[in-house]
C-alpha cells in the first residue's frame, strides 16, 4: 500500500532529490482520505471473499485499515528512508542531474512495492502496529494487525505495480509517464 510507493527511480540517472520529491508526493497521496478509502475498498474486495467470515473481514478492514494506514505510512514510507532503501540516494547518484524517465520511475515504484510486500518488511510493520505505533495494549487491534497485514501489504504492493505509470504521471515533479 502498502506501502504503498515511491521513488522516482531505483537505478539509473535519477537524483536523490527527484526520488525524495516523488516519495513525498506519493506518501501524501497514499495518506489522503480519498486514497485510504480506495485502499479500504480494494482490500475488502480482494481479501474478504476468500475469508472464513467475509462480513467480519469487511467490518475489520473498514475499522482498522484507516488507523493502520495513518500509523504506518509516515514511518514506513518516509521519503528519505525509502529513497535510501532503493538506492536512489547514494552519494554518486546524488550528483547526477538527469530528469528521470518513465521506465526509471516505474522501476522505482516496483522496487518499493517489492520492499513493502516482502515478508521481512511485513513483520516489521506488524510489530510496529502491535506496539505503540498503533494498537498499544489493545488485543483486538493487535489481532487485526496479525490477521490483516500479511495479506494487505502484498495486495497493495500489487496495486502499486499495476498503477505504476499513472502514479508516476500524477506524483512525479516532472510528470513522467503522462
Amino acid at each position: 500500500i502498502v506501502l504503498a510507493l515511491f521513488a522516482a527511480a531505483a537505478q539509473a540517472d535519477v537524483t536523490c532529490q527527484d526520488c525524495v520529491d516523488f516519495s513525498t508526493n506519493m506518501q501524501a497521496y497514499l495518506m489522503s482520505d480519498a486514497s485510504v478509502a480506495e485502499q479500504t475498498e480494494i482490500l475488502v474486495a480482494v481479501l474478504c471473499p476468500q475469508a472464513d467470515n467475509p462480513e467480519e473481514c469487511d467490518a475489520g478492514i473498514r475499522l482498522y485499515w484507516p488507523q493502520f494506514a495513518a500509523a504506518m505510512y509516515p514511518v514506513f514510507l518516509e521519503p528519505n528512508d525509502v529513497c535510501g532503501q532503493i538506492g536512489a540516494c547514494k552519494v554518486a547518484k546524488y550528483m547526477k542531474t538527469f530528469v528521470p524517465t518513465c521506465d526509471e520511475c516505474t522501476q522505482g515504484v516496483e522496487a518499493v512495492a517489492a520492499i513493502i510486500g516482502s515478508e521481512g518488511k511485513i513483520v516489521e510493520i506488524i510489530d510496529f502496529l502491535k506496539g505503540d505505533g498503533c494498537c498499544g495494549s489493545d488485543a483486538t487491534c493487535q489481532g487485526a494487525a496479525d490477521a490483516l497485514m500479511p495479506y494487505a501489504m502484498p495486495a497493495l504492493a500489487g496495486v502499486l505495480v499495476e498503477r505504476a505509470s499513472s502514479l508516476c504521471c500524477d506524483n512525479s515533479p516532472s510528470q513522467v509517464c503522462c
